[in-house]
């Protein structure tokens, strides 16, 4: 058994702030179940090194009701600090289209060997090949067990993760059950930044784009759900592009705004696993309940369009309805976790002393465009603050 003052598990680049960040003095472990952990870094916007966004508002660019916490949040660490930060590390920043902030060599290699230097360079232990089974707390100390059966002591755990989303990286249920073993209240997950399948088929004009405003109208409410202006592109039969993983979030964040006991108690789930009966609600309040509005620039909008919808001049809109997400293999994230009503302004958990929980794990949701690093910058400045002033 080994012992640690700090053990961070999983995800991605942002748990190097923390490491990074931590007293000197104290002992420091990166816990990852991949033989190499550079890969989620490597990740960052397609491996070009996205880091944040110029542009943010919380109530404009975030989801669900406790976006509201942001605001406090980003007091403490916003987009500014997050570049004057990685500037003092000698980074190139510089913007791009809609604010987004990337390095200028636009190589996460270069974002990656940045943390690790810092990483190191503070007395933190990175292991690989660590798929962690078990975490417990026994008197005052968090015991964690991997499948390797190595077992290591901490007084600090600090928990991020992507869960189920990116099969392909080794993201999995674990801390589903972990976190619920630690008496959170957990939320029932969901596909997020997804794309969505459509039931027209589209064939004839896939891998065609254009700008386009959207709009999502619930039939329930005949009220408007969401609404934005971005580039859309079309495929077989689902459509894509950043308006459309915001779209997704927007649709989840309505029908969990509902009372849906009703319309549960109408479907049939004798063929519907377990596992799949969560996913088979939405798919079946979609396809009952929400429909698109597409708006075109008829000026900009391909003729193959124009054709293919029967647009003219007195006729630039159309309907389009959904049957579902496109799967938890292909989605960019999933939502949503531990509720931040069980945290302190810290993120320390309100029932389980020094355990810290960060980012995608949090129930707040972000659109696309780098608004998700953010948010992991943020939280993890928020963790590390609390930890730093440890005595």
């Amino acid at each position: 058994m080994k012992y640690y003052d700090i053990i961070i598990v999983w995800w991605w680049a942002a748990w190097f702030f923390t490491a990074i960040n931590s007293p000197l003095n104290k002992t420091k472990l990166l816990l990852e179940k991949q033989k190499d952990m550079w890969v989620k870094v490597l990740l960052s916007g397609g491996e070009r090194a996205n880091l944040t966004n110029i542009d943010i508002i919380p109530e404009r660019d975030y989801f669900w009701q406790n976006k509201k916490a942001l605001i406090s949040m980003f007091k403490k660490f916003n987009q500014y600090d997050a570049i004057s930060y990685f500037s003092n590390m000698w980074a190139s920043i510089v913007e791009e289209d809609r604010g987004r902030m990337i390095l200028e060599s636009w190589d996460s290699k270069e974002l990656l060997a940045i943390l690790v230097k810092n990483a190191l360079k503070n007395k933190t232990m990175l292991k690989t090949n660590s798929w962690v089974i078990e975490v417990k707390k026994v008197l005052d100390l968090f015991e964690i067990k991997t499948i390797s059966w190595d077992i290591f002591h901490s007084e600090k755990l600090v928990i991020t993760t992507w869960w189920k989303s990116f099969p392909q990286v080794w993201t999995t249920w674990d801390w589903y059950q972990i976190a619920k073993n630690f008496w959170h209240t957990i939320l029932e997950p969901h596909r997020g930044l997804s794309w969505l399948v459509t039931i027209t088929n589209l064939s004839e004009i896939s891998w065609i784009s254009t700008n386009l405003e959207l709009k999502i109208f619930s039939k329930i409410t005949k009220k408007e759900i969401y609404k934005e202006f971005w580039p859309l592109l079309f495929t077989h039969f689902w459509v894509s592009g950043p308006i459309i993983f915001n779209w997704a979030v927007a649709i989840w964040e309505y029908i969990n705004s509902l009372n849906l006991d009703e319309f549960i108690s109408s479907l049939d789930f004798s063929k519907i696993p377990e596992n799949e009966k969560n996913d088979f609600i939405q798919r079946s309040f979609i396809k009952e309940n929400i429909y698109v509005t597409l708006d075109f620039d008829l000026e900009n909008t391909p003729k193959k369009l124009k054709s293919f919808f029967n647009l003219d001049l007195e006729n630039t809109k159309i309907n389009l309805s959904l049957q579902d997400y496109r799967s938890w293999r292909e989605a960019k994230v999933t939502w949503w976790w531990v509720k931040i009503d069980e945290l302190t302004n810290n993120l320390e958990s309100k029932l389980v002393k020094n355990l810290y929980f960060a980012w995608e794990i949090l129930d707040i949701t972000w659109k696309t465009w780098w608004f998700n690093l953010q948010l992991s910058w943020t939280s993890w400045f928020i963790v590390w603050q609390n930890i730093y002033v440890w005595k």
